[in-house]
């Protein structure tokens, strides 16, 4: 999906639609953690590249507690179940949607990961921040 037909949706369900309007959570302590599901989503010129670039986590409300990645406007793939099932509150409360840093693929694979802020940094990073997301939070 072009990045202006993100900006579209996002305007049209009152979400975040630009990378300045979501949390960064790049700064934060993380864990690298493979993007799931992206064998028939993610294309070749994003396995491909090497280089850190922004994933934007974006919660799938009508799934339970599924995060959905996307990179330059797609959707590549899922945070693994058990790991999104603890980020979503989390997320919730920063109003559903944040960046955090992808990392690509190993020169030997095509798996994609990301980095991942560790439960104890998210949970003070929503502690200081508790409203950062509220206006987009009751858009659901």
């Amino acid at each position: 999906m072009p990045i202006w037909l993100e900006q579209l949706r996002g305007i049209l369900s009152m979400r975040a639609a630009t990378h300045a309007a979501l949390p960064d959570l790049r700064q934060l302590p993380s864990a690298r953690a493979r993007v799931e599901g992206t064998h028939f989503v993610a294309n070749d010129p994003e396995r491909r590249h090497r280089a850190d670039r922004p994933y934007v986590l974006r919660r799938q409300r009508r799934r339970g507690p599924a995060i959905a990645v996307f990179a330059q406007g797609r959707n590549i793939g899922y945070v693994a179940a058990a790991r999104a099932a603890a980020l979503a509150p989390l997320l919730d409360e920063l109003g559903g949607a944040a960046l955090v840093n992808g990392v690509g693929a190993s020169p030997r694979s095509t798996r994609l990961w990301m980095d991942l802020p560790t439960d104890d940094a998210l949970s003070r990073y929503v502690m200081l921040y508790p409203t950062a997301g509220a206006e987009t939070s009751s858009a659901g």
